[in-house]
């Protein structure tokens, strides 16, 4: 069963992505197969950056971490995460002396990363920060974390993401089911304000799926089910779900699967305006 939110733009708060992410820590690389195609494109884009020191901003179970710590130039990977579970399971599952594991908040990496700030080489974000509701926030952080020549290397989700999922919900009540993500423009704006060099490549990945219940269940592993932050009261009843089964079918393809698109942003961000020197927290 659903809860049944209105639709609006609004991202949940900081403490409900937390929870939810933290509860679905020990069965997200079971069903991480979007996460993991997105990470190894990330790593192979960014390949020639992976050098000196390095942040991982949503770090996860560790699966970025513990590839960027395995690369020989790499002299140290934090990985940064809000949910403590995410954490515990990441150092529980890697232990290269590289790594290092830190509670906090991507849009306050001031607080969490304390003297850090100005010292990190590269900063890197696999489909993390498309939970961040406040983008000057988020990228004035990122900026300031970084040395003068680091380099920022993300990927997030964009607009059209799950777009099959949203028609198929349409049909059957006004609520809305799925997470709306920043469109480019947005996106591109805010960078440009922290940065004054910024690259953004869109790509499109299509997953495909036997049932409409799999990709509720993995979406649900994820942590990354609805997480819209206004919720109206009451659950979603039988007959709005059987209409929306009934209209995402419609959709099936000629190999027999249901299709899902995700819209991945690619994003390289390199001559940080805010940063501050190693060591002039404060100043």
């Amino acid at each position: 069963m659903t809860t049944l939110s209105p639709i609006h733009n609004a991202l949940p708060s900081v403490q409900q992505i937390a929870q939810a992410f933290s509860q679905a820590a020990q069965t997200y690389d079971q069903v991480a197969g979007l996460q993991r195609l997105v990470a190894d494109d990330l790593l192979a884009r960014g390949q020639t950056l992976h050098a000196g020191k390095m942040l991982d901003i949503g770090s996860g179970t560790g699966y970025v971490s513990a590839h960027l710590a395995n690369t020989v130039d790499v002299v140290s990977v934090t990985g940064i995460d809000i949910a403590q579970g995410m954490l515990d399971f990441a150092s529980s599952q890697h232990t290269n002396d590289k790594l290092s594991w830190l509670l906090g908040d991507a849009q306050n990496l001031s607080s969490a990363l304390g003297t850090q700030l100005g010292s990190f080489d590269t900063v890197v974000s696999s489909l993390a920060i498309q939970w961040c509701s406040n983008l000057s926030a988020l990228f004035s952080g990122v900026a300031k974390s970084l040395t003068p020549t680091g380099v920022f290397h993300a990927a997030t989700l964009g607009p059209n993401t799950l777009h099959q999922l949203k028609w198929a919900w349409a049909q059957a009540d006004d609520y809305q089911h799925v997470n709306d993500f920043v469109d480019k423009q947005t996106l591109l704006a805010a960078l440009n304000q922290q940065f004054d060099e910024v690259e953004l490549v869109a790509k499109e990945v299509v997953l495909g799926y036997d049932t409409v219940q799999q990709l509720s269940r993995d979406l649900k592993d994820l942590g990354a089910s609805n997480h819209n932050a206004q919720a109206a009261p009451g659950l979603t009843g039988v007959g709005r779900v059987r209409r929306m089964k009934q209209a995402y079918e419609s959709l099936r393809d000629e190999s027999g699967q249901l299709p899902i698109t995700y819209e991945v942003y690619f994003i390289t961000a390199t001559q940080p305006k805010g940063n501050v020197s190693k060591g002039s927290v404060g100043s």
